[in-house]
């Protein structure tokens, strides 16, 4: 079942026929992962608990000292076990995403919702990292769609966004270093937006892929 758009529940949001883009959604192996951690570390505890009070499992005779060490390693745990159980619930349910329509850009993370017309984007652009051949790196290779404002004036009327600001070699001669920057999921999900772009902010569109550092 496909999951709803992050816009679906505002009626002030981006036209029915914009391009949306699910950010920040974890995947499915990520969270099988933080899953099966999770339920290790809560058997973990209730055996530790059960040992505590009813000294199974584990050896009948270890000194009450040991039910005492226990208790307190149990109950951490189950600490643990809520805290992480709660990081997943907000995760999943967390709403934000990008879209694209011909009013200009949209974003949303959870209650927050910022419109940012065509008129105050000066460039856009998709970049990927390059990849350095032999090298490790952490840094996410899905490309990430940035969104040059007309002067840096813009960028402090979007307080929001400021999470999302980056600086680095202006797109065009002129235009300001910083700039929005929206890291994607995947590459699919890049060729949509670059043609969406094109599309509807042709005057815009700084076309072509670059790579803006090599992490």
């Amino acid at each position: 079942m496909a999951r709803p758009s992050p816009f679906a529940d505002r009626t002030d949001g981006p036209a029915p026929d914009a391009l949306v883009v699910e950010l920040g959604r974890p995947t499915r192996a990520a969270l099988g992962c933080f899953g099966l951690t999770t339920v290790f570390l809560a058997v973990v505890a209730l055996a530790a608990v059960s040992y505590a009070i009813f000294r199974v499992p584990g050896p009948t005779t270890a000194p009450g000292a040991l039910r005492v060490v226990a208790a307190v390693l149990g109950g951490i745990f189950l600490l643990i076990v809520v805290g992480l159980g709660t990081v997943a619930v907000k995760a999943v349910r967390s709403r934000q995403g990008l879209a694209l329509d011909a009013h200009g850009v949209w974003w949303r993370a959870d209650q927050t919702l910022v419109l940012v017309p065509w008129s105050d984007i000066a460039a856009a652009r998709l970049v990927t990292p390059r990849k350095v051949r032999g090298a490790r790196s952490s840094t996410p290779r899905t490309p990430a769609v940035e969104l040059c404002p007309v002067d840096d004036d813009t960028i402090r009327r979007y307080p929001a966004l400021t999470d999302r600001v980056t600086g680095g070699e202006p797109i065009r001669p002129g235009l300001p270093r910083l700039r929005f920057t929206f890291r994607l999921p995947s590459v699919t999900d890049g060729s949509s937006v670059a043609d969406t772009i094109a599309r509807l902010a042709p005057d815009q569109w700084a076309a072509g892929t670059t790579s803006p550092s090599a992490d």
